[in-house]
């Protein structure tokens, strides 16, 4: 039963987290509960993650120890999503670890949840500009961040479908993939737009488990890779809405006199940037805080430093001079092992496949099928976390509840497909499931 439950929830995180407000809190959810009912074995030391699922839960929980260093300000508790509300979520998503310690959770949820999601929200995308008519397609969150995790779970729905055995599900795993980047084009989300290159290059590099008798064909790998990337960017540059949004971002730089001073979001990006690094020299250590930030971007507006319309955003858009300039050096440093562990784990598990066997392979009976799901899922998640660096350039993900879940959720869930329960006891262990 439990099998079932964890495999519901890694399908519900993943296919309705944005065609539906929220959608991810239904698989939330159930992982949470589960979790729940693991912990008393977990208490007893009959359950433990061995030392990669180990490393993650330490980084989710310096991570939310991060976001807790300013929940009262002003002598009042700030519970809104920039203070408990956003803490709170990793110490939930920590009560729910234990549910992938024991099992990690069948290749088919994960395959099928990306594909669901990815095809959902390039309808939404569709619906919302051409029969809403809306400029920019925004799901229920803001156009940025739903182009943004709109092309992600697209690369994850590509990089499934390469692993699919079946010609059916390899074609629906395309079409979904395609969906995904029609919703991020449709967003108009100049920020993903850039990533996308870089992330297609990894993509085609490690489309395959590279084998022993794979290791000469590096340089065609090599060659498909930035073909593959160039041709992304012609065919997104041929594109009317890629073109209108890059023409409108060179007009707002080349046309401005002083363009961090204009209310475009072009110009207001380089006031918050430079505003962000100004407030984070004047404190480096420990930052000045959420509404210290608020209110030094206030007084910064009163004196004609920054654009007026930035007293209606309460971040920099960039993610690390956010973090720098509201929790100091110590934030950074949290944020840097927040990418640097999972990136790391990832990649371990790709340059392990295909060279190594698996543990549980021969449980699960197929060996390569086991290899292939551990190599999507690794893949997936490297991927992630490239993915988050990129868009933080231009936006912070980490200000908003879908930024935090949709990163903290599914790399549990690509962490537990690669690195299956090694630490739990036999008794809690689980075969691969197909």
């Amino acid at each position: 039963m439990q099998q079932g439950v964890l495999n519901a929830a890694a399908f519900l995180v993943l296919a309705p987290a944005l065609w539906l407000p929220s959608g991810y809190s239904i698989g939330a959810i159930l992982l949470v509960m589960l979790g729940l009912w693991r912990w008393p074995a977990v208490l007893r030391g009959r359950l433990a993650p061995h030392a990669p699922l180990r490393a993650w839960a330490l980084v989710v929980l310096a991570m939310g120890l991060v976001w807790s260093m300013y929940l009262f300000e002003g002598g009042r508790l700030i519970t809104n999503t920039l203070g408990l509300d956003r803490s709170s979520k990793y110490f939930l998503v920590l009560l729910a670890l234990p549910a992938v310690w024991a099992q990690r959770p069948a290749a088919w949820a994960l395959r099928w949840g990306c594909w669901v999601g990815a095809a959902g929200a390039g309808v939404l995308a569709g619906w919302q500009v051409l029969v809403q008519h809306l400029v920019r397609a925004e799901g229920y969150t803001n156009a940025i961040q739903f182009g943004n995790l709109s092309l992600l779970l697209a690369l994850w729905s590509g990089i499934w479908a390469v692993q699919a055995s079946c010609p059916y599900e390899r074609l629906l795993g395309a079409l979904a993939a395609v969906l995904g980047i029609a919703a991020s084009v449709l967003s108009g989300s100049r920020g993903g737009w850039v990533v996308l290159p870089v992330l297609l290059v990894l993509f085609v590099w490690f489309a395959r488990p590279q084998t022993q008798g794979s290791q000469g064909s590096h340089g065609r790998r090599g060659l498909l890779a930035l073909g593959a990337a160039l041709l992304t960017c012609l065919l997104l540059a041929a594109l009317p809405p890629v073109q209108q949004r890059a023409h409108e971002a060179a007009q707002e730089l080349l046309q401005q006199p002083e363009p961090e001073k204009s209310n475009t979001a072009t110009g207001s990006r380089l006031a918050f940037w430079m505003h962000a690094w100004r407030l984070g020299l004047e404190h480096p250590w420990l930052g000045a805080g959420q509404l210290g930030y608020e209110q030094s971007q206030r007084e910064a507006v009163a004196r004609q430093e920054m654009p007026s319309m930035s007293v209606h955003f309460n971040h920099a858009h960039n993610e690390w001079l956010d973090m720098f300039a509201k929790r100091g050096l110590l934030g950074v440093i949290g944020l840097a092992l927040f990418y640097a562990v999972p990136g790391l784990l990832c990649w371990r598990c790709l340059r392990r496949g295909g060279r190594e066997p698996l543990e549980n392979a021969a449980a699960a009976g197929n060996e390569d099928a086991a290899r292939s799901e551990c190599h999507a899922a690794a893949l997936c998640g490297l991927v992630t976390v490239l993915g988050y660096l990129g868009f933080g350039m231009t936006q912070v993900m980490f200000a908003h509840n879908n930024g935090n879940l949709m990163y903290l959720l599914p790399m549990s869930l690509w962490l537990a497909v690669c690195w299956p329960g090694a630490g739990a006891p036999a008794a809690f262990r689980a075969p691969i499931p197909r």
